[in-house]
């Protein structure tokens, strides 16, 4: 699903990593729910909506969008882009078509530069990753020119195909398919990859499968034949690796009808490795045929060393695979916690045990967002913290993303800075605001673009430059809101900045700012009905 939901913002061109999105899916309390995907979207920053439509309303809707199908437990998500499109998904075999659509048309609100960054990131590691997988590619078929002969060379590139196909093989065993893997197989109810690998009787030792030993054995083909084409010496390995591809044909027979028979389900990934086997057995047989083999190259300490690669490429691909297997329970792991910690229910359950502290309004306050809002941020910062900055940032963001669901107000905390200093920063910035922003009707703009522009600078007289504030007359007021803020401060026994209290309570250790991006549509339900109740 959220494959598809990562692909969908592609085509829309919204600039998020593709592991952003199955991250911020994966991650969500009710996923895989479709509210999982509308609430990432959300958080995303993308303009989006789902609805039910009648068969008759569908030609309104433009491509592209996602189609649910499967509606219980979430189901599946087919990416429509055109009306062939359409029809496959209203068709397809094994699901229900229930006519919810999720549309988006890009972003509502600008993407953050940290976001912006992590999509630049990912597509520069795309073209790195393309870029090493070309370069290996070209080193690995070189060999295959500098063999003697078309039967030897035609022979190595058929070992190479199938250890390509036995490493797709072994990434779908292990749930770590990229999307070749689940177009090839077909990712769909009729797909018997899933089926056929659950089926696999071989396990030696308890955990060595016919996958693991067909990556294994097509791993020892292309070394052995590499060697062969860089070490004239070693020619007897051509004999060995020919006679080693005859056993192929019976792997090929039980393959067929382990799928047809046991499994009764047919897995074109083990499929495509059986026509390798059988086409790397066919050439063998052909230069057994031809008298291209000679059986006397063989020397008894060739095949020892032989059946030691064997065994060497063996115990390598079983080390690879449980390590992958390993990092993909740790994936789990950490996803299942995310959820439990993205959970309103544990979040609300442990905020309301923080230290709780008077949330009265001042006179005058520095406030972003919406006055009725369910859910209200208190920002202790000091004006002279980098780590203000950010979260000064972040709370911009979130009052973006979610307008009419997040209120933030702003208290200052004294800075040893301006110790001995008058104005101090705080006295500055507050007598400019009630200036030329308190009372505005762009108050909460004016408020925000105050803020960004000391965070930008961070330094009174390079600020007072651009910000002038005259502090020769009358100035009582702002030095009263200083000192009401200081107050405040010591009533609620600030020790560090920047420090958030949510709806009164302190932000609990354990939760950053930008865990609250896909809480807070959560959040605000359930603040919103505590306010309806009470």
């Amino acid at each position: 699903m959220e494959q598809v939901v990562a692909t969908f913002l592609h085509r829309l061109r919204v600039p998020v990593a593709r592991q952003e999105c199955l991250r911020l899916i994966r991650s969500h309390p009710d996923y895989p729910a479709l509210v999982s995907v509308s609430d990432t979207l959300d958080s995303l920053g993308v303009d989006n909506y789902v609805a039910q439509f009648d068969d008759d309303e569908l030609g309104d809707i433009a491509f592209p969008y996602l189609a649910q199908l499967n509606q219980a437990g979430g189901g599946d998500l087919a990416l429509v882009a055109d009306a062939a499109d359409l029809a496959a998904a209203r068709t397809r075999a094994g699901s229900t078509w229930t006519g919810i659509i999720v549309q988006a048309s890009g972003l509502r609100v600008p993407a953050s530069p940290e976001q912006v960054e992590r999509y630049h990131l990912a597509r520069k590691l795309t073209v790195v990753t393309w870029l090493v997988l070309a370069v290996a590619a070209l080193l690995l078929v070189q060999p295959a020119w500098a063999m003697g002969s078309w039967l030897a060379g035609g022979s190595y590139l058929t070992a190479l195909a199938g250890l390509f196909v036995g490493a797709l093989l072994l990434a779908k065993e292990l749930g770590v398919a990229p999307e070749l893997v689940a177009e090839f197989c077909g990712d769909g109810p009729q797909a018997g990859c899933d089926d056929v690998l659950a089926t696999d009787p071989i396990r030696l030792f308890g955990f060595f499968t016919l996958t693991d030993a067909a990556v294994a054995y097509f791993l020892w083909q292309v070394g052995c034949l590499a060697l062969v084409a860089v070490a004239p010496a070693a020619a007897g390995l051509s004999t060995l690796s020919n006679a080693a591809a005859l056993l192929g044909i019976p792997v090929v027979v039980f393959s067929i009808y382990q799928q047809r028979w046991v499994a009764k389900a047919w897995c074109r990934l083990c499929l495509l490795v059986d026509a390798v086997l059988l086409l790397h057995a066919g050439l063998a047989l052909y230069a057994f045929g031809q008298g291209v083999i000679v059986p006397t190259t063989l020397t008894p300490l060739l095949v020892a060393n032989a059946v030691l690669a064997l065994l060497a490429s063996s115990g390598l691909v079983v080390l690879l695979k449980q390590l992958g297997k390993r990092q993909q329970e740790l994936a789990e792991s950490e996803l299942t916690l995310q959820r439990s910690k993205n959970s309103v229910t544990l979040f609300t359950n442990t905020l309301l045990r923080q230290p709780r502290i008077d949330t009265r309004d001042f006179d005058q306050e520095l406030v972003i967002g919406h006055d009725d809002a369910p859910v209200e941020i208190i920002m202790a910062s000091s004006l002279y913290c980098v780590p203000c900055k950010k979260g000064h940032e972040q709370l911009t963001r979130l009052v973006a993303l979610y307008p009419d669901k997040l209120r933030v107000r702003f208290r200052l905390v004294v800075s040893n800075v301006d110790t001995g200093r008058f104005p101090t920063a705080n006295q500055y910035v507050l007598l400019y605001w009630l200036m030329h922003c308190w009372g505005q009707p762009d108050e909460r703009t004016r408020t925000t673009q105050l803020l960004h522009d000391w965070y930008e600078r961070m330094d009174l007289d390079r600020f007072a430059l651009t910000h002038p504030a005259d502090f020769s007359g009358d100035h009582a007021l702002s030095t009263a809101l200083s000192t009401e803020h200081y107050r405040w401060v010591r009533q609620s026994r600030i020790t560090r900045t920047p420090t958030y209290f949510l709806n009164g309570y302190q932000l609990p250790a354990a939760y950053r700012l930008s865990d609250l991006q896909l809480l807070l549509p959560a959040l605000a339900d359930y603040f919103g009905q505590e306010q309806v109740t009470a």
